[in-house]
């Protein structure tokens, strides 16, 4: 079986932090149109990065659709997640704006899991 990917599920903004360690975490878009990794637990997501930029350089972002992202703990398919404070994926708590749900599952701090990313954050009551 084939997969599609969607090129309208990845987006292109200049990197505003040095991303070298940080392929398949969280970010931010900032005012000046450039991204950084998510810092607090309450910051709506708008991607998660696909390669390891540099300050200044491209970082393709996901935005929609299914990606890996770097768990800060262990996460169970259909938790709901959002960022840590390391821009990790975290099982969303109820002051957060979950961006996705897993879809394959996390044992650990620094494992990688797959999650359907959310077309748009979803406030936790």
């Amino acid at each position: 079986m084939s997969t599609t990917v969607n090129d309208s599920d990845f987006r292109s903004k200049i990197s505003g932090v040095d991303m070298t360690s940080s392929q398949y975490m969280m970010v931010t878009l900032e005012t000046d149109d450039t991204v950084i990794l998510a810092t607090a637990i309450t910051d709506i997501i708008y991607g998660v990065v696909q390669n390891a930029p540099n300050t200044g350089e491209l970082a393709l972002i996901k935005v929609t659709g299914e990606t890996k992202v770097v768990a800060a703990a262990v996460l169970v398919v259909d938790n709901f997640v959002g960022p840590s404070t390391a821009a990790k994926a975290q099982v969303a708590v109820s002051t957060q704006y979950a961006r996705g749900k897993v879809v394959a599952a996390a044992g650990a701090d620094l494992d990688v899991a797959v999650i359907q990313l959310f077309d748009t954050a979803v406030a936790l009551a």
